[in-house]
């Protein structure tokens, strides 16, 4: 009997350890994940809450949830938008508009970070208010004089794209219902949005982009 249930305990304890040692294995495999997106070079990269936005030199933005990749998605059309000019030696009060509506984005409490992103807090027109967005300039964005009369984003469209994406998670995610199709088949989906002249108001098309 003692022997039997030794052999029990062996095998409970064995399952647990293939358990552990399997999670282990694919919160690491996250983590690299992650991380090699990132080594690589890339157009910038702004981490609002709990979502990294990275953006790729393809033109496309890979979104990671938690260091969890969720998707990579492009926008089809050219987002407009007009910067306001800043005091040469502040950046306070950066205001990004939409030539087409009343529409705003505001950014404000910046924050020089020692591992090269940048800390401000976003006011968009919707009343939502972003507290502590990081964000880091790719390489070939970066400016040493960024704070003596260069602006703070020097091509701005991505994070406004990041943004819209993330204030429109409702509609994106019925949209990208359908690149579980394309990755079972081993591809990697790209979900193609097609915005209206309004930032937060709507998104009018998407599609799914299947690449091998």
């Amino acid at each position: 009997m003692k022997n039997i249930t030794k052999l029990f305990l062996g095998i409970f304890i064995f399952t647990i350890t293939l358990q552990s040692c399997s999670t282990e294995s694919e919160e690491n495999a996250t983590v690299q994940e992650l991380e090699q997106e990132l080594a690589l070079e890339n157009d910038g990269v702004l981490k609002i809450q709990s979502a990294t936005y990275i953006f790729k030199k393809s033109g496309e933005t890979a979104k990671f949830l938690s260091d969890n990749w969720d998707f990579n998605f492009k926008f089809v059309n050219e987002l407009s938008y007009d910067a306001t000019s800043t005091n040469k030696h502040a950046i306070e009060g950066l205001m990004i508009t939409n030539p087409n509506t009343d529409e705003y984005m505001v950014f404000s409490n910046f924050e020089e970070l020692k591992n090269g992103f940048l800390k401000f807090d976003a006011e968009l027109s919707t009343g939502e208010v972003l507290s502590s967005v990081l964000y880091k300039p790719g390489k070939a964005n970066a400016s040493l004089n960024k704070w003596h009369g260069d602006p703070m984003l020097e091509e701005p469209s991505p994070v406004i794209g990041a943004m819209i994406e993330m204030s429109q998670q409702a509609v994106v995610k019925q949209c990208r219902a359908a690149s579980e199709v394309c990755s079972n088949t081993n591809g990697v989906p790209t979900v193609a949005l097609t915005n209206g002249k309004g930032w937060f108001t709507a998104i009018e098309a998407c599609s799914i982009e299947c690449h091998d």
